[in-house]
C-alpha cells in the first residue's frame, strides 16, 4: 500500500486520465502490524481515506477477542476488517462467504484491496455484522472451508466527501433509469449485473445481502414513480435471495420483470408482487424452477401473465382463500439458533418455552417422498399437540414450513431426536430446526383463526356439517390441516361447543378416515345433540367408541365402518353400541323397538353404482320368479348357465308326509349335496343343471313362493365392468300354503354370477345386456329365533316405510330431508309417522311444516298419541 498526503478533505472530482492513481500491489505482503499511515484513494472519485494505526484499537483477532463495543457502535470511524487467505482463496470466494454468513444485516464493505496473503476492507454501520463475526470466534466459514479474520476498530474518521453507501447505491439506479437506452431499450431499467457498475467499483456489491437489496428497490420505486416511460425491469444475475424488499414495487406500473438467474428459492416468495399486473415474467435459473408444479403458482400470483420465461402461458384463476388478502409471507429476520445434538433434551429446550417467534423446520427427505405423506407422518407422531406447519415450501431434497406457539410438539420431536417415521416409504427422515427465525407479526397467518372461520361456514340449520373435512381444510392457504390430527378435530368442536351449544342438534362426521373417537370428547359441550352420523369412517372394532362422553344422543349412525362386521348378529351389535348411547331410539336409520329387535348386519355393496344395478335386478328376477311367467327367466341366463341347489331339510320320505314337506321333496330332488354323493362324480355332473332351457325348466317345477323383500339381506362384493357377484339371503313363504295356516317359511341364500354378454337393449343396462352365468341356491327350514328376527325385522320396515321419501335420495337432498326430521321431531316432540307427514305436506320445507304444526296444535287436531314414540 503506497502512503499519501492528506489533500482537501471535501468530495473530489472524478480522476482524469492523466492523474496517476498509487495504486498497492496484490502480490505484496500485507503486515497488520505495521503502524505507518496509510492512504486509500477511491478510484470512483470519493475524498481518501486515510488509515492511522497508531490511533486505532489494537488488532483483535481469535487469540484475543477482547474489543471496545463502544468504538463499535461509533458512526464518526471506519473499521478495517481483513481476511486471512495466504493465497488460497480468490477474492469472489470470500466476498461470496462474507454475504451467504450475513445475508440479512447491514453490511457494505467499502476500498477492497487484496494482497498475496491478506485482503481488507473498511466498513462503518455495521455493528451487528461486526459483532456476528465476533462470536463466531473471528473465523469466515463456509462448508469445510475456513478463513481467519482480523479487526481494526476506528482505523480511520470519517469525513464529508468520503464513500457512503446508500447513497452511491441510489445513484448508480438513477444513472440506469437515466440513460435506459445505453443499456437495452428506453422503457427498460435494466440492472442485470448490478454490481458491475462502475460507480461501484470501491463498493463491494451483492444483493443477496437484504439490506443492499432494500437500498436497491427504494431507488428502483422512486424511479418508477417519477418516469412513467419504465415499465420494464431486470434484475437478472444479482444472487437475489430475500424478496421481501421486492415489496416497494408492488404498486408500480411494471409490465415485465426479469429476476432469472438469481437464488430465489421458493415460487411464493414472489406472492409480495401479487399486485402488480405482470405480462411477462422470467425466473429461468433460480432454485425456484425445481419446485413441483412452480408454473401453477406463479399464475395464481399473476394471473394476466402471458409469458413465463420464454413460453406463452395461460393463466387460470384459482379462488383465492377469503381470509389470506391481508396475510404476508413472514420475513426471515435472522438465521435462527440452528439445533445442535447439545440441545436436543427437554432441559436444555425449555429456554424456548415462552418465545412467540417463528420457528424454521427443514425435512429432509432426498426426494423419497412428497408433502402429503411428510405431513400425515408429522400429525400422526405428533396426535393432539397443537402442530400447524405454515408457509410450506417444497424443494427436490429438502421441504421447510414455519410453525409458531407448538413448543409442547417442538419438544416431543425434539425428545424423538429430530427424527420422522414416514411408514408409507419405510423410511426415518431428519429433521432440522432453526429458533427464532423471524418475529411474529399481525399480518401472519393465524391457524386458529381459520378453524373458527371453517367452523362458521359448517353450520347451517341446527346442524354441524364435517363430513369430508380435509377437502375444506384444503381451502385455506398458508397452513395446513389435517382432518385425522386429533388435535384439529378436537378444537373444531371445542369451537362449536362454545358458539352452538344449545344450537346444535346434529352432528355429521363423514368420510373423515377416523380410527377412533379420541376427538370427540367436546361433543358433550353441544348440549342439545341428538342425531350423530359417522358413517364412512375407518372405526374397526367397537373399543374405537371409547373417546365419546355420556351424551344424549338418540340417533346413531355407524354403517360403513369396518366395525359393523365384526358383529356376528343384531342384537349383540345393538346391545354394545347403547353402552355408549344410553337414550338412543335410532341406530343406522331405523328405529330401535326394543333391546332384542332392530338390527342387522349392514349390507356390504361396493360401490353406488353396484347398488342400482342390483336392486333393479333382483326386483326384476324375484318379481318374474314369483309370478305366473317363471318361465321367462330362460332369457336372463346365458346359453351356457350353470344353476345348482343345495338343501338341508331332513324328511323321511318313507313315513306319510304332510304338505308342506312334500313341498320339500320337489326341492331335494334337485340338490347337489356333495357329501351326500359319497365321492361319485357322476352323481354329482347329473345334478349339475347347465343351459338356460334346463334352468327354466327345473325352476319352473318348483313350488309357487312369495319372496319377502323386506327380509333381503344383500351383499355387492365384486362389480366391475367384466363381472358382477351378487349374493342375496332372505325368506321366501309358499303362497299356496299360507292359506291352510301352516308354518311355510324357509330360509335361502342365492348367489348370481353375471357377466355382460353384448351390447343392445338389455334388462339392466341402456347399453350392455348381462346374462347370469352362474346361479347357486341353499334352502333351509327357519328356527324359531330366525322366524321371530325376520317378523320383526319385517315390521320394522313397514313401520318406516312412512319415511320411504328419504330411502331413493342420495347425497345432499337426502342430507337435508334427514337433517330437517331430525331438527322438526326435536323442536315439536312428534312421534316419527306425524313428523314425516308434517314435512310432506310442506315438500319438506321445515319452516312451512312449523307453521302447519302450530296451526293443527293450536286447532286441536294433534292427537296425544303423535307425541308418543311408536316405538
Amino acid at each position: 500500500m503506497q502512503e499519501g498526503t492528506e489533500d482537501n478533505p471535501m468530495r473530489s472530482t472524478p480522476i482524469s486520465a492523466d492523474q496517476a492513481i498509487p495504486e498497492h500491489d496484490e502480490n505484496s505482503f500485507y503486515n497488520i502490524k505495521s503502524n505507518a499511515r496509510q492512504t486509500l484513494y477511491m478510484r470512483t472519485g470519493e475524498t481518501k481515506i486515510v488509515l492511522e494505526p497508531k490511533l486505532a484499537s489494537q488488532v483483535t483477532n481469535a487469540s484475543n477477542m477482547t474489543f471496545d463495543r463502544v468504538m463499535l457502535n461509533r458512526a464518526d470511524v471506519w473499521h478495517q476488517v481483513m481476511i486471512h487467505h495466504d493465497g488460497q482463496c480468490e477474492k469472489q470466494k470470500i466476498l461470496d462467504m462474507l454475504f451467504n454468513t450475513f445475508p440479512l444485516y447491514d453490511l457494505f464493505p467499502v476500498a477492497y484491496r487484496r494482497h498475496a496473503n491478506i485482503d481488507f476492507f473498511l466498513v462503518r454501520m455495521c455493528p451487528q455484522a461486526i459483532g456476528k463475526l465476533f462470536d463466531d470466534g473471528l473465523k469466515l466459514k463456509f462448508g469445510q472451508l475456513e478463513l481467519a479474520v482480523s479487526i481494526r476498530l476506528g482505523a480511520a474518521k470519517f469525513q464529508t466527501g468520503q464513500i457512503f453507501p446508500r447513497s452511491m447505491i441510489a445513484e448508480a439506479v438513477q444513472e440506469r433509469c437515466k440513460n435506459a437506452q445505453l443499456y437495452g431499450m428506453v422503457n427498460v431499467l435494466n440492472l442485470d449485473n448490478f454490481a458491475a457498475h462502475p460507480q461501484l467499483e470501491e463498493l463491494c456489491i451483492s444483493l443477496s445481502n437484504r439490506s443492499q437489496f432494500e437500498v436497491v428497490c427504494s431507488a428502483i420505486s422512486q424511479c418508477l414513480s417519477s418516469t412513467a416511460r419504465i415499465n420494464n425491469l431486470r434484475l437478472a444475475n444479482n444472487r437475489i435471495f430475500h424478496t421481501t424488499p421486492l415489496s416497494a414495487l408492488k404498486n408500480s406500473h411494471l409490465v415485465c420483470l426479469d429476476v432469472s438467474d438469481n437464488r430465489i428459492k421458493h415460487p411464493s416468495a414472489l406472492r409480495t408482487l401479487r399486485e402488480i399486473p405482470l405480462l411477462e415474467l422470467y425466473v429461468k435459473g433460480n432454485p425456484l424452477t425445481d419446485v413441483p408444479d412452480y408454473e401453477e403458482t406463479l399464475r395464481e400470483f399473476f394471473p394476466s401473465l402471458l409469458k413465463l420465461d420464454a413460453l406463452v402461458t395461460v393463466s387460470t384463476t384459482i379462488p383465492a382463500d377469503v381470509n389470506s388478502d391481508d396475510e404476508e409471507e413472514v420475513e426471515m429476520s435472522s438465521p435462527g439458533v440452528v439445533l445442535t445434538d447439545a440441545d436436543l433434551n427437554a432441559a436444555a429446550f425449555k429456554k424456548y418455552q415462552m418465545t412467540p417467534h417463528w420457528h424454521l423446520v427443514t425435512v429432509h427427505h432426498n426426494g423419497i417422498c412428497g408433502k402429503q405423506e411428510i405431513l400425515d407422518a408429522l400429525f400422526h407422531q405428533l396426535g393432539k399437540l397443537s402442530f400447524f406447519p405454515c408457509y410450506y415450501k417444497t424443494y427436490s431434497k429438502k421441504d421447510e414450513f414455519l410453525v409458531q406457539n407448538c413448543y409442547e410438539a417442538l419438544l416431543y420431536l425434539v425428545q424423538q431426536q429430530l427424527k420422522l417415521p414416514v411408514p408409507s416409504v419405510n423410511a426415518v427422515l431428519k429433521l432440522s430446526v432453526a429458533m427464532n427465525v423471524a418475529e411474529a407479526a399481525d399480518n401472519h397467518v393465524r391457524p386458529l383463526r381459520k378453524l373458527d372461520d371453517f367452523v362458521n361456514k359448517r353450520f347451517e340449520e341446527n346442524c354441524l356439517n364435517l363430513c369430508s373435512m380435509q377437502e375444506g381444510l384444503n381451502e385455506y392457504k398458508y397452513v395446513d390441516f389435517s382432518a385425522k390430527s386429533p388435535r384439529i378435530l378436537g378444537y373444531i368442536l371445542e369451537v362449536a361447543g362454545k358458539k352452538f351449544s344449545h344450537s346444535c342438534f346434529i352432528l355429521r362426521l363423514r368420510n373423515n378416515d377416523l380410527q377412533n373417537c379420541d376427538a370427540l370428547g367436546n361433543i358433550g359441550k353441544l348440549t342439545r345433540l341428538v342425531s350423530l352420523d359417522l358413517r364412512f369412517n375407518s372405526l374397526s372394532t367397537i373399543t374405537d367408541l371409547n373417546g365419546i362422553p355420556r351424551n344424549f344422543i338418540e340417533e346413531l349412525f355407524l354403517d360403513h365402518n369396518p366395525l359393523c362386521g365384526t358383529i356376528s348378529s343384531g342384537v349383540e351389535y345393538t346391545r354394545k353400541i347403547r353402552r355408549y348411547f344410553h337414550n338412543l331410539k335410532r341406530l343406522d336409520g331405523r328405529p330401535l323397538v326394543t333391546d332384542r329387535g332392530f338390527t342387522f348386519q349392514q349390507n356390504y355393496i361396493c360401490t353406488m353404482e353396484a347398488h342400482k344395478f342390483a336392486e333393479a335386478f333382483l326386483k326384476h328376477y324375484f318379481s318374474l320368479y314369483d309370478s305366473f311367467q317363471r318361465l321367462e327367466l330362460q332369457e336372463l341366463y346365458h346359453p351356457k348357465a350353470q344353476f345348482s341347489m343345495t338343501c338341508s331339510f331332513d324328511v323321511d320320505e318313507s313315513a306319510q308326509l304332510n304338505s308342506h314337506q312334500q313341498r320339500q321333496v320337489s326341492y331335494i330332488g334337485h340338490s347337489r349335496n356333495l357329501l351326500e354323493f359319497k365321492g361319485r362324480l357322476d352323481l354329482s355332473f347329473a345334478a349339475l343343471i347347465v343351459g338356460n332351457e334346463r334352468i327354466a325348466y327345473v325352476l319352473t317345477t318348483f313350488p309357487k313362493t312369495e319372496f319377502d323383500f323386506l327380509s333381503f339381506r344383500i351383499d355387492v362384493p365384486i362389480f366391475t365392468p367384466e363381472r358382477v357377484l351378487i349374493i342375496v339371503h332372505g325368506r321366501l313363504k309358499e303362497e299356496s300354503e299360507a292359506r291352510l295356516g301352516e308354518s311355510c317359511s324357509l330360509g335361502f341364500t342365492r348367489t348370481f354370477y353375471i357377466q355382460p354378454c353384448g351390447m343392445g337393449t338389455g334388462l339392466f343396462s341402456k347399453a350392455v345386456e348381462y346374462k347370469i352365468c352362474n346361479d347357486m341356491l341353499h334352502l333351509c327350514n327357519l328356527t324359531f329365533e330366525g322366524q321371530n328376527f325376520l317378523d320383526t325385522r319385517a315390521a320394522e320396515a313397514k313401520e318406516t316405510s312412512s319415511t320411504a321419501e328419504l330411502t331413493p335420495l342420495e347425497g345432499d337432498d337426502r342430507n337435508d330431508r334427514e337433517n330437517a326430521l331430525t331438527i322438526f321431531k326435536q323442536l315439536t316432540q312428534l312421534n316419527q309417522q306425524w313428523c314425516v307427514r308434517c314435512l310432506e305436506e310442506s315438500s319438506w320445507n321445515l319452516m312451512l311444516a312449523m307453521n302447519i304444526f302450530l296451526k293443527l296444535y293450536e286447532s286441536g287436531h294433534i292427537p296425544k298419541l303423535a307425541f308418543t314414540d311408536s316405538g
